[in-house]
C-alpha cells in the first residue's frame, strides 16, 4: 500500500485545499493527505494537551490526535515539522484545531565560529536554497542538494569574527550558510534531496552578552548554483508577516541525513 504525500510549504504556515490520490493501479486504495505543513516548537505542559507554536510567535495548532504523537516528538521545545489536515480555526484559544498526518523532527544548530584553519572541515559546497527565513528564535534554511539514500551531509551557519563592524550599521549580522556534502561522489547520482535545519539566533535578537543590542535582521551569504547569493533576512515575529513561502512537493521522509 502507498501512502501519497505531496505538500505545499510555508516556513510558519500555509492551508491548501489540494486532494491528491494514487496513480498505481495495483494500489488496492491509497491513504489521501489533503495536507498543509507547518515548522515549530512542541508545547508540553503537565495537565494539557500537546500543542505546537508556529515561528511568527502568536499561532498555535493543537491536534486532535495529541495523544497518539510518539513520545520522541511529544517533548516540550521540541523542533518538528508537520503535516496536518485543518480541522477548525480560533479553537478554544488556539489558532487552529487539527489532525497529524506526519511528523518528524527538525535538526537545531548554533552559529559557530569559521577560521582558515576550520574553513575546510567546515566546507563550502555548492546547494540550492529553496527556502530561508528568520524568526526571534531561529534562522531556518530548506535547502536542496544530489545525494543518495542515507549519505551523510552537514550544514552549519558560520560567523567570521574577523569581519569589522558585525553587525553593520543597519543592525543586520553578517553570516554564512555553509553545506558539505563529505566529499561523496554525486556524479553518478540523478536524485535530488531537501533538507531543513533552524539555527539558534535567540541570543542575537534579544540583549544579551553576545548582542547588547538587539539585531534586526541576518545577511545570509551563501554558495548556490547560481553563483553566490546573499540572503536579507528581516526578524520578523508577527502572523501577519512572519514566514517564508518553502518549495512544494516535499515529502518529510525523503529530506537528506545531515549533521
Amino acid at each position: 500500500m502507498k501512502r501519497i504525500r505531496t505538500y505545499l510549504l510555508l516556513g510558519c504556515l500555509i492551508l491548501t485545499g489540494s486532494l491528491f490520490q494514487s496513480c498505481d493501479d495495483n494500489d488496492n486504495d491509497a491513504y489521501i493527505y489533503s495536507g498543509s505543513l507547518a515548522v515549530g516548537n512542541m508545547v508540553v505542559k503537565d495537565g494539557e494537551m500537546p500543542y505546537l507554536k508556529l515561528d511568527d510567535c502568536k499561532r498555535t495548532i493543537l491536534p486532535s490526535n495529541g495523544n497518539a504523537i510518539p513520545s520522541i516528538y511529544r517533548q516540550d521545545g521540541k523542533r518538528v515539522i508537520i503535516n496536518f489536515t485543518l480541522l477548525e480555526e480560533n479553537y478554544q484559544g488556539y489558532s487552529y484545531y487539527a489532525r497529524i498526518n506526519d511528523i518528524d523532527t527538525v535538526l537545531v544548530k548554533n552559529i559557530i565560529p569559521i577560521t582558515p584553519q576550520t574553513a575546510d572541515s567546515i566546507g563550502n559546497d555548492v546547494v540550492n536554497i529553496l527556502s530561508i527565513w528568520a524568526s526571534n528564535e531561529y534562522l531556518t534554511v530548506q535547502f536542496e542538494s544530489w545525494g543518495a539514500p542515507g549519505s551523510k551531509h552537514m550544514v552549519n551557519l558560520v560567523q567570521d569574527y574577523n569581519i569589522i563592524n558585525n553587525p553593520d550599521e543597519e543592525g543586520y549580522l553578517k553570516l554564512e550558510f555553509r553545506y558539505n556534502n563529505l566529499q561523496e561522489d554525486i556524479s553518478p547520482i540523478d536524485r535530488k534531496f531537501w533538507g531543513i535545519v533552524s539555527f539558534r539566533i535567540n541570543e542575537y535578537t534579544q540583549p544579551s552578552e553576545i548582542s547588547p543590542s538587539p539585531i534586526k535582521g541576518c545577511k545570509v551569504k551563501a554558495n548556490t548554483h547560481q553563483g553566490e547569493k546573499t540572503y536579507t533576512l528581516k526578524i520578523k515575529c508577527d502572523a501577519e508577516t512572519s514566514g517564508q513561502k518553502l518549495s512544494d512537493k516535499k515529502d518529510i521522509k525523503s529530506r537528506l541525513s545531515i549533521n
